[in-house]
């Protein structure tokens, strides 16, 4: 199998971090998230991996140019102009002329999710098309094994309903649903197409208590880390803290943070060039070279 990660959009729930930084790019525990979906796909045999970018280009090829990818075989396509996230995975595919399934995976998501049981499972269902999804807000509605619709656009009765995780695996043969490369389209009107004229075409996989977080907004940026760290800390290599800070709960301050002596400090994230002064009071805030977002 090989990947398709979505890197191309402008992160604009992200902002202001995105103002300074790709938002797959933006760290996770001081390690971009790119970095993350990365590791993961090696951790279960997926070696070719390529991604689409737009907004601040020049902070993925810095990526790459940094990057022991080892077995890893990663490139860069880039766009002049959006894509869209079907025009997107069309546009990349006519680059990687994958010879087998592909996983989609959006770049904004932090995941542990099995993908070898994943592609298992795909394989077994004889689907063109597997979502990964997870219990929460209703927008994949199933009935038995099969995908019935997306969002209510198409109204037929279901028995169970959904989240989308953003993740997805195609056969090469779902990809002939997208956009022509190059052009403007959406990924759901390819998953509608296909529901609507091939029955049992589209199927779904349940990630279960996989931990998955949606980094686009600043607040589910600090809950990711809770959800990673618990009520600990991770301190970036060469970094101490100054006397008299006071850490609680949540904290991860990455190597090019400067933090003032005698600040407390609850449920905070320090990027690369954030600077909190000293004797400071925060709570649920992220620190970087935007300022302060205080959540």
């Amino acid at each position: 199998m090989e990947a398709i990660i979505l890197c191309a959009g402008e992160g604009t729930r992200l902002r202001p971090i995105t103002n300074h930084l790709a938002k797959p790019l933006v760290p996770v525990v001081c390690v971009p998230i790119l970095e993350h979906i990365l590791s993961n796909l090696e951790k279960h045999g997926i070696y070719r991996a390529a991604a689409n970018i737009h907004h601040k280009q020049e902070d993925f090829f810095t990526f790459v140019e940094n990057r022991i990818f080892g077995a890893m075989r990663f490139s860069l396509v880039p766009e002049e102009n959006l894509l869209g996230a079907g025009g997107g995975i069309s546009n990349i595919a006519a680059n990687m002329k994958p010879a087998g399934p592909v996983l989609v995976h959006a770049g904004d998501i932090y995941t542990d999710v099995d993908f070898t049981h994943a592609l298992r499972h795909h394989r077994a269902g004889g689907a063109l098309i597997t979502l990964l999804v997870r219990k929460g807000e209703p927008e994949i509605y199933t009935a038995g094994e099969s995908v019935v619709d997306i969002n209510g656009i198409i109204g037929n009765p279901a028995d169970s309903s959904w989240k989308f995780t953003a993740i997805s695996i195609w056969e090469t043969d779902a990809l002939k649903f997208l956009p022509r490369p190059g052009d403007f389209g959406n990924a759901i009107d390819a998953m509608i197409a296909l529901i609507s004229t091939h029955r049992g075409a589209v199927s779904f996989f349940d990630i279960g208590d996989s931990l998955w977080s949606d980094i686009g907004a600043p607040k589910f940026y600090l809950e990711l880390h809770g959800k990673i760290l618990g009520q600990t800390q991770h301190i970036g290599d060469g970094l101490e803290l100054p006397p008299g800070v006071r850490t609680f709960g949540t904290f991860c301050a990455c190597s090019g943070a400067e933090i003032g002596p005698g600040s407390n400090l609850k449920n905070v994230v320090v990027l690369d060039g954030g600077v909190i002064a000293p004797g400071s009071r925060l709570e649920n805030a992220i620190v970087g070279p935007f300022g302060i977002i205080r959540i």
